[in-house]
């Protein structure tokens, strides 16, 4: 068994392309990489994964989004940190949020470069755009899960209701857009705090929204949570000033990344 293999679903092969070429120029050796096109299918996000996850041999199966693109340091540092995690946790990724709807993580994006301290941290939830999933643990992503949003979240509550833990890791990598909100999120959306609501307070703190059952959900709490959100939305970019090197090291980067800096 290797310690790290990759998965992608696809639907630009460009794009694919453009990705795995960057992870190939620094990592050594290189992962195997299963690529998988869901719409030839008729798979959603979740039936898509879980066949690569089936497929691939490894401690950690990475399912990563095809628009990224990978630092020079990012093979060594996020090696590094996976190696470093201790055994009952069961999925790692780079940006989260944590139960109290506080922001952790590391990542470049159309944002800018958003660093949230410290790191290696607990989360409840974390962003889809890098999810390593440790094969041993038996999860899989819930085939019910609507089209191609949510079943990260759904995922990371599953494996915290099995007693695991999710954590958010520090090695960013440039994420060249961030999807749309669309009528397929809000669907995907209602069918998560249906499932979990309930568990947690019908509040879900998620990297892209803050789900909330308002008739339910207790206004202080969804108010200290907008509140944290909020501050920790307009600290992600000036965080960064806290180490020099690591602004550094991303503004070296040969990339660009699309929309809004």
């Amino acid at each position: 068994m290797s310690p790290v293999a990759f998965l992608s679903l696809v639907n630009d092969r460009a794009q694919f392309d453009a990705c795995q070429a960057s992870l190939r120029a620094i990592a050594q050796p290189f992962p195997q990489w299963l690529m998988v096109e869901p719409n030839r299918h008729g798979w959603n996000a979740a039936q898509g994964l879980n066949h690569g996850i089936d497929q691939l041999d490894a401690e950690w199966i990475v399912c990563v989004h095809q628009d990224v693109l990978f630092p020079s340091d990012f093979w060594s540092r996020f090696t590094r940190a996976l190696a470093q995690l201790p055994p009952n946790v069961a999925l790692a990724g780079l940006v989260g949020c944590e139960r109290s709807g506080r922001f952790r993580g590391h990542i470049v994006d159309p944002n800018g470069h958003c660093y949230w301290p410290s790191l290696p941290h607990e989360v409840l939830t974390l962003d889809e755009v890098l999810i390593a999933v440790r094969k041993t643990s038996g999860l899989r992503f819930c085939a019910d899960a609507p089209g191609f949003h949510c079943y990260g979240a759904d995922l990371c509550l599953e494996a915290q209701a099995r007693g695991l833990k999710v954590m958010a890791i520090d090695a960013p990598l440039v994420h060249l857009s961030t999807g749309k909100l669309d009528a397929s999120y809000e669907r995907a959306a209602q069918w998560l705090l249906a499932k979990w609501g309930s568990r947690h307070g019908h509040l879900l703190a998620t990297p892209t929204l803050l789900l909330q059952d308002q008739t339910k959900a207790r206004l202080w709490r969804r108010v200290l949570h907008r509140l944290r959100r909020r501050r920790d939305r307009l600290r992600r970019n000036t965080n960064v000033c806290q180490d020099p090197g690591c602004l550094a090291r991303a503004h070296g980067e040969q990339v660009t990344t699309k929309g809004k800096p």
